[in-house]
């Protein structure tokens, strides 16, 4: 049977969806865009994007088209890479001496003659 750790999470999901329709709404208005506007932009329908913003439904596709044509994909990029990395890390020390580093292999560099 594994060991299955919990964490305490303070946020519900419904919660979080709604805050990210909240952040896209945030970041529309700064970038003083109309919901059509920023709908024309990311080639999405405006009653997707109304409800993107109201309730935070919407996939993942869609959230990544509406970021993108708000400048924000790069950012959120990013994030996602850094909690991949973190994620990849050993759960703890030990593990770490453990783990066999990769071996690289070192060409040299070939220089054409002149």
């Amino acid at each position: 049977m594994k060991n299955v750790q919990y964490s305490l999470q303070l946020l519900l999901p419904h919660e979080f969806v709604i805050m990210l329709g909240r952040w896209v709404r945030a970041l529309r208005h700064r970038a003083e865009l109309t919901q059509p506007m920023l709908a024309e932009r990311a080639g999405v329908a405006v009653s997707s994007l109304s409800r993107l913003e109201r309730t935070g439904l919407g996939s993942t596709l869609f959230l990544s088209k509406v970021l993108f044509a708000l400048a924000e994909s790069d950012a959120v990029a990013d994030f996602v890479k850094e909690r991949i990395r973190l994620a990849e890390l050993p759960r703890d020390i030990e593990q770490l001496a453990e783990t066999p580093k990769k071996r690289q292999r070192v060409r040299p560099v070939k220089r054409s003659d002149r």
